[in-house]
């Protein structure tokens, strides 16, 4: 009866620490989900602060004035931020894309369309499209 009590405890130890052990892999599974959900929002806030400099120069009518303060945004970002180049396209009225010669090639008596292209895995823009001028 001495050995059978004994097992019993022992038996009963063992289960306790399967329990405990259970227990904090639960909750490093759930700390892990949190930190991951945090790393996500820091990524799709900083991805939210980059955009926000060149989203208000997005639409149709835009000046030359506006375009070329985009423009200057883009060559100060370009600058100051290696890891998220935004590349700049004109795209004429037949639709394709050349390079910008210069922000002096815009007329300050036309207005323009500036689309933005995001990058679909990272969220950041990395292209702005001048379309113009309008006809």
């Amino acid at each position: 009866m001495e050995n059978a009590s004994k097992a019993l405890i022992i038996a009963g130890s063992i289960l306790v620490a399967i329990l405990l052990i259970s227990v904090a892999v639960l909750i490093m599974n759930s700390t892990g989900d949190t930190q991951r959900t945090v790393e996500d929002t820091a990524k799709s806030t900083a991805a939210r602060s980059f955009n926000a400099q060149f989203t208000p120069y997005e639409g149709k009518n835009q000046s030359a004035a506006q375009v070329r303060s985009l423009i200057t945004a883009v060559n100060a970002s370009n600058g100051a931020d290696s890891t998220h180049k935004v590349t700049i396209a004109y795209a004429k009225k037949n639709g394709n894309d050349v390079a910008l010669a210069s922000a002096a090639d815009l007329l300050n008596t036309d207005l323009y369309t500036v689309s933005l292209t995001y990058n679909s895995t990272t969220g950041y823009i990395n292209k702005v499209t001048i379309t113009g001028p309008k006809s």
